[in-house]
Parts: C-alpha cells; structure tokens; sequence
C-alpha cells in the first residue's frame, strides 16, 4: 500500500473543476514535450502490443479498457485529465455552470476538424450526446444521464441543460460520454452496428485509424491537421504512425518489447516488473492507478450467487494479501470496494476483509443449507490471469467452496456480463475513473449500464443519488462512505481484491509521454529518440 499512497495528493481530483468551475484555459492539447532532456524529433512509426483486440471501435457501444487504448489516439473529448488527474480544457475551451447549478455553458475551440474534412462544432457536440443518451442499448447513457437537453447557443457555444443538479458531470465528460465523432462518418456507413468496426476518419484526434484486421493489427496514421501542440509550441503528434498489435499472453508482449520487435505497452505482468526496471534497453514507468481488481458475481434471480450469502463467504475466503504478492507481485493494492486511494472520498482504515477468514466463509454457506459450487469465467490466453484465477480457486478450496475456472474470450465474456447470462463469478476489471462516482455509481446503481451482478439495494441508490446532487465534497463522501459500507460488506455486490496500477513500457528508441492515472498513453505526446 505505502507504494500506491505516496503520491494521492497529486492524484487528487481537483473538486472544482469536477463540478465545473473553469480550469485555466491555457491547457488544451498543450503538455509538456516527451522528455524533460530529450528534444522531440518528427517522422517515424511504433508498434505497441495491446492485452486483447478493440472490441467495439464505437465510443456508444464500448465497455472495455483496450477500446479506450485506442479512443484516445483518434478522438477527441471536451474535456481531459492533465497527468496529476486534473481536469483540463481540451475540445471545450472553458466551462461554466449555472448559480442553480442545474446547467453547464461550453465554450468550444474553432479550430478543429473531423479526420473527414468536417467541422467541429455545437451543432457536432448536440448531436453527439443526443445520439449517446438516446439511442437503445448505450453504454454511455448512464454516464449522461442527468443530461435533459442540450441547446446550441452559437457554434462555438453549446448549453447542457441538466435534470437537476449534477456534481461530478464535467468528469464524466473526460472520455467516452463526450467523444466526439463526425457525423458525416458515422452516416455513411449506413448501418450504425457496421459503425463499430469502420470507425474510419470518424474522429478529430492526433492519430486516424486507417486499417483494423479483427485479432491481427490496427494502424493509425498522423492527423496532419490536429490542433495539439507542446509546450514550445510545436505541432503534435510526432510520429508518423504506430502499429497495435493485440496480444493476451503476457509472457509474449513482454517478449515482444524486450527483442525490439514492439517499442511500446501499457501492460505487463507483475513478475516481470523488476526485469523491465533493469533492462538496459526499456525504460518503465509506474504509478498508482484509478483502477480496481474485482470478481462480479450474477446476483439476478435463479443464478447461484442471488442469495447474498455466498458472495459474502466469498469474500470473507479471499486471502487478497497473498494475491498481492503471489499473483500480482506487488502490483498495486489490496483495497475493498470501488474508491480509490486517490479519491477525495477514500478512507484508508476501511478494511473489512483484511484478513482471510474461510471459517466464517463456511458457515455461511451451512446457513444457506446447500454447498456452493461455481463457474470462474476469466479471459482466456495469458498465463498471468490464470496463475491468479487458480489462487483464488485454492483459496475458495479452503472454505469448502469449488470454483471451476472456465477461459473465454475477452469479449465473451463482456457480452454475458451484459446480458446477465454468467453462471457464477467473472474475474474482469475497471480500468478507473477520477471521480469516485465514477467508478460506483453504474456499477452499484439498480439497473445502470455497468451493473453487471444485477446488484439492486434501495439505500444504496438513494445514498448514491444524495452524493450526486450537492458540489459539497464533504457531504459527498459522506454519502459515499455509507453506501460502500452496504454494497461491500452488508450487502456485498461484489468480491473486491484490490487498486491498480498505472504501467508503461517503452523502448529507448523512444522518448516517452508522461505516465498517467487513467492508464492510457498519450501517443500524441511520444516521439522517436535521436539517434
């Protein structure tokens, strides 16, 4: 833990501009250049090794972390974290909430275009959300829920007009639920379900994507016209291209950059930390994550884990301790529930599973009077995954409690999620958010997009709710800390493990963007090294 706390208080997310008081507008796509010591050079093409395909190219239908991997090269959003996790302008020059706090003004940039050659604009950002809260089936409508209307106001001016007021918004707004995309692009395909796969020139960001072969490769292209640029002023990106190449095993990406056959990954095995730290060809950089590490039981009615017992016995069997060291080898955190160390809403003695107890696992099972025995549905392909699946599995054991670890396909395994269909636990994880709302409220909420275990406790949704009204931060975590009492312990909707990390490999063939919180690298920011 002393690792992931070191730094919350730069991690910390700036109340202010979570509620949506104006940042310095002098943000943007300004950060600083690759290196502190190494002057950013023009031209060349990079290849970086990706944990598994982008599953849905549409920022409506995505639910997974490598799809975000890929969102943030070739579209833009209003706003965006700084690498600290502050709020910054990005497509949104400035914001403005109302006195009632039941609106939110945006000043847009005029500068920018889509891949395609059209213009960004209100009339761009209207339709936009429109299309993500109103189409069946979005997964961004959750997030953008508290939306009413939107109104443009002039074409560099667009007005959010919200239900009632809504603190953590402008956060909300920092990825998918304001990515913005052409809707020229997104018309000629014809088909909205083809969309997903030939998102092409579809987005305004620094990268195009201009080929994508299901489980082979992606290429993106330089956006010659991006309107990011360093701060000296220079035009960003500075690389030509890179190539994405998905590869689950993690042994194998591993490989892959230490034979300079890839230069660059955001992902790799806990074990094989201390090798990349010493590789005189790597350089590797880590921090603490947003992230958190969980199993999501099928709580709906007729599936094993309806009767809230179990989970609990679950929970109360997991050893996170030994998964730390064992499986993750240090890597991150043991933690419990959804918020993270460095939310504003985080208290570091709540530790209601700290030792393993699988005693009491087993008299809750007797209570429910018949043993409990289940699928473990984790993704298939890399070694890593399984090692830690089959620690939990003998954990369990010592309880009486039989796991049967079945490996499915990444995307599978999403899409039972979605559907509520899974059988027992699924071992997948959050990549993060930097409001705790964020990582909470869908995921806990009854019937919210993210609610994978069908989790539904009435005190919880009205403590969440309560969280969500008021800009007080104290108030909020009140709140907060109440509900995660009942979803985690009470009332468990999921087993917890624990927080993340923040990783990134790259090789010294090029000068490396800063790490941030949220995992994604800012490719726009990287450049070949002078040779």
């Amino acid at each position: 833990m002393t690792r992931l706390l070191t730094i919350l208080a730069v991690l910390a997310v700036v109340t202010g501009a979570c509620a949506g008081a104006p940042p310095s507008t002098t943000g943007g796509g300004t950060s600083p250049a690759p290196s502190a010591a190494a002057k950013p050079t023009y031209g060349g093409t990079v290849t970086f090794v990706l944990e598994n395909d982008v599953v849905d190219f549409d920022p409506l239908k995505s639910r997974a972390f490598v799809d975000r991997n890929i969102y943030y090269q070739i579209y833009d959003s209003l706003v965006r974290i700084d690498e600290t996790g502050k709020i910054i302008p990005w497509l949104a020059t400035k914001w403005e909430p109302s006195a009632d706090g039941k609106s939110v003004t945006f000043t847009l940039r005029d500068d920018v275009t889509y891949h395609d050659g059209t213009k960004f604009d209100a009339d761009s950002v209207k339709w936009n959300i429109e299309r993500y809260i109103k189409t069946a089936g979005s997964q961004r409508a959750g997030e953008l829920s508290s939306v009413d209307t939107v109104e443009v106001v002039n074409p560099t001016t667009v007005k959010f007009n919200l239900k009632s007021p809504f603190s953590p918004l402008v956060a909300n707004l920092v990825d998918r639920a304001s990515m913005m995309v052409s809707r020229k692009a997104f018309e000629a395909i014809g088909n909205p379900d083809d969309f997903t796969r030939k998102a092409f020139k579809a987005g305004s960001g620094p990268f195009m994507i201009t080929e994508a072969i299901k489980d082979d490769h992606m290429t993106l292209e330089k956006n010659p016209s991006w309107w990011g640029k360093d701060k000296d002023g220079n035009k960003l990106p500075y690389l030509d291209k890179i190539t994405v190449k998905p590869i689950t095993n993690s042994d194998t990406r591993f490989t892959n950059l230490r034979t300079g056959d890839a230069q660059v990954s955001n992902n790799i095995s806990g074990k094989d930390v201390p090798t990349a730290r010493s590789e005189s060809s790597l350089t590797y950089q880590e921090r603490p994550a947003l992230s958190f590490r969980s199993l999501i039981p099928n709580r709906a009615a007729g599936f094993v884990f309806n009767d809230k017992r179990y989970v609990k016995a679950v929970a109360l069997a997991i050893d996170r301790a030994q998964l730390l060291e064992k499986g993750y080898f240090n890597l991150g955190a043991v933690g419990y529930g959804t918020i993270a160390p460095a939310h504003f809403a985080f208290d570091a003695s709540f530790k209601p599973f700290e030792k393993a107890d699988p005693e009491a696992a087993k008299k809750l099972v007797q209570e429910v009077g018949k043993p409990l025995s289940f699928e473990l549905l984790v993704s298939a392909g890399d070694p890593a995954t399984l090692t830690i699946a089959t620690l939990i599995k003998d954990q369990l054991q010592k309880a009486d409690i039989v796991a049967d670890i079945q490996q499915l396909e990444f995307a599978k395994i999403l899409e039972l999620q979605s559907a509520h269909t899974f059988k027992g636990l699924t071992f997948v994880g959050w990549s993060g958010r930097i409001d705790p709302d964020g990582n909470t409220y869908d995921h806990i909420y009854t019937k919210r997009p993210f609610n994978d275990s069908s989790y539904s406790n009435a005190e919880v949704d009205k403590l969440l709710d309560e969280q969500r009204a008021t800009s007080d931060q104290d108030k909020r975590k009140t709140a907060l800390r109440k509900a995660e009492q009942i979803y985690v312990v009470d009332d468990p909707a999921r087993i917890w493990l624990g927080f993340g990390a923040a990783q990134l490999l790259t090789s010294k063939k090029v000068n490396a963007p800063p790490i941030y919180p949220d995992q994604i690298i800012r490719f726009q920011f990287m450049s070949m090294a002078a040779k």
